[in-house]
């Protein structure tokens, strides 16, 4: 029979309630200042904890194969991580049917095996040294009818392999043995991914998560815990968070991730503390928050504000020479204006705007963006970009479907002019232009003074808040990853380095949209009057 609904307001069909009564009653804290005590978790790792085992209300099915939680340091993650594993090594935790009200009850996993992955032969990890101590030293002499019979803990300090009496294991897993092994695990522990930034790492996650499908009836699931990440190091946590802007996660994802939102000013004391109490959430209320700051002002500890965001605000923070801070593309936001892939609604058709093109063949994103010429309001109206994996493999940008959305805009629209960066699209451009004459106008930006000026009148605009823009979240990400380029005086784009695969082009579409605009309404443009003649470069 399927799930008989919710017994109370926020009630949603998952084992987890059964999960924290457990935890509740049979473990403790694990290693610090507070290690043996009972456990009271709070609201807010309640709520991860219920939603990492909500269950599919017809099937009791998982939901999601994988969670992510991510908050600043000192939130405790690999203590809650160290003790969800111990629920799934002895604990009901997984679907076995309906109670006579309809509700879901669980079953401990049938010989589990759980591995807490490491970054180094010579370190288990946070999170094995909490269930090494849960399980062993306190767990044998406080619960002996759950913990008596576990084998391989003398020492939960130096222990790396947990042998569970009623059969399987636990074990810290370390890139080379990851490789190694036939994978049958139920459950994985990616502890600090930020930290997998080496290539044997990021392999060790991909592996293990791969070989989790072999035991389907284990039901098994990846739990990853991380604080913010460096950007440009492409570790694992990075490629998750950007794939989760993106909306491209698959549904079956779960990510718990908490930042602080607004400018970041560590001078601002009150500011930052408030940001403090919002990232930390319910820790708050027995965190140091002073000491917190202080140790984000102290140099010693955090060498610039970049390092004091990421680890103390969860925020991450591209360093001093970003093209613009991430913040300000955040706030600029004009929400409720675009949706959907194409672009166009909500829009009116006829509304007046100007377009800007950067195209590429099969590397680099091909951007179209539109300006609306009233506000200077952006929107992407498409974004091709090369797919990630094996189906990026010969791609090629298609071209068919760029020109087919060019001319689609200039017959949704009336556009005052596109400028369009011919570089490997000059012959299409060239069309273009005879199509639309004197409004599809080829826009080179090769041509350093000309780029710089309109890379900087979008960015002063986005920063005295006279820009706005749609809030996609792949425009976003692309304004993330963009960094300042100088050459002589002039301020332009780049990569963080010249063999990164994280995208930048939307800025530069964007920037051609807004400049478009401006010379339109500085060449006498009325939304009366005819479209406006220019001289074009190319």
């Amino acid at each position: 029979m399927p799930w008989a609904g919710p017994l109370f307001d926020g009630h949603v069909c998952s084992v987890g309630y059964e999960v924290l009564d457990w935890i509740h009653e049979y473990e403790c804290h694990g290693v610090g200042d507070i290690q043996g005590d009972p456990i009271d978790l709070d609201d807010e790792i309640r709520e991860h904890i219920i939603e990492c085992y909500r269950i599919d209300p017809i099937t009791g099915r998982r939901v999601y194969n994988e969670a992510v939680l991510s908050r600043p340091k000192g939130r405790a993650k690999s203590e809650i991580a160290g003790q969800i594993v111990v629920a799934e090594a002895f604990a009901p935790v997984r679907f076995d049917g309906w109670n006579a009200d309809g509700q879901p009850v669980a079953r401990p996993v049938r010989s589990p095996l759980i591995k807490c992955l490491a970054t180094e032969e010579s370190q288990a990890g946070n999170t094995f040294s909490n269930v090494a101590f849960i399980a062993g030293e306190w767990g044998q002499d406080t619960h002996p009818d759950i913990y008596g019979g576990v084998g391989g803990v003398r020492r939960y300090q130096s222990a790396s392999a947990i042998y569970l009496p009623q059969g399987g294991e636990i074990r810290a897993c370390t890139s080379g043995a990851a490789s190694k092994d036939g994978g049958l695990e139920t459950h994985i522990v990616a502890d600090e991914t930020h930290l997998y930034v080496l290539q044997e790492l990021r392999d060790m996650y991909s592996t293990t998560a791969r070989n989790m499908g072999k035991r389907k009836d284990a039901d098994p699931w990846l739990h990853q815990t991380s604080t913010a990440y460096r950007p440009g190091e492409n570790s694992v946590f990075e490629t998750t968070l950007t794939l989760w802007r993106k909306g491209e996660l698959p549904e079956a994802v779960f990510v718990n991730h908490r930042e602080a939102t607004g400018k970041i000013d560590l001078n601002d004391k009150a500011r930052t503390l408030r940001q403090l109490e919002e990232v930390y959430g319910d820790a708050s209320a027995w965190i140091d928050m002073e000491r917190k700051y202080r140790d984000m002002r102290d140099p010693r500890i955090c060498a610039d504000d970049e390092t004091a965001a990421r680890y103390f605000l969860n925020r991450p923070m591209s360093s001093k020479d970003a093209w613009i801070a991430d913040d300000v593309v955040k706030r600029q936001v004009q929400s409720g204006q675009v949706t959907g892939a194409s672009g166009f609604h909500k829009l009116e058709p006829g509304t007046h705007v100007a377009l800007g093109f950067d195209g590429s063949l099969n590397d680099d994103s091909t951007v179209l963006f539109g300006c609306r010429m009233s506000d200077g309001f952006l929107f992407p109206i498409g974004i091709w970009e090369k797919p990630q994996g094996n189906a990026g493999n010969f791609w090629e940008v298609p071209r068919s479907d760029v020109l087919a959305k060019i001319r689609e805009a200039f017959g949704r629209y009336r556009v005052s002019r596109l400028y369009a960066d011919p570089h490997e699209w000059r012959s299409d451009i060239d069309k273009l232009a005879e199509e639309f004459p004197e409004r599809a106008l080829p826009w080179a930006t090769t041509r350093d003074i000309a780029m710089h000026s309109a890379l900087d009148r979008l960015r002063t605009d986005l920063i005295n808040k006279t820009a706005f823009h749609s809030g996609d979240k792949l425009m976003m990400e692309h304004f993330s990853n963009a960094y300042v380029r100088n050459k002589g005086i002039y301020r332009l784009v780049r990569k963080e380095n010249p063999k990164s695969d994280r995208k930048i082009d939307s800025v530069v579409g964007a920037s051609l949209a807004y400049e478009a605009r401006a010379d339109a309404i500085a060449a006498g443009w009325t939304a009366e009057g005819p479209d406006n003649r220019m001289f074009c470069f190319s």
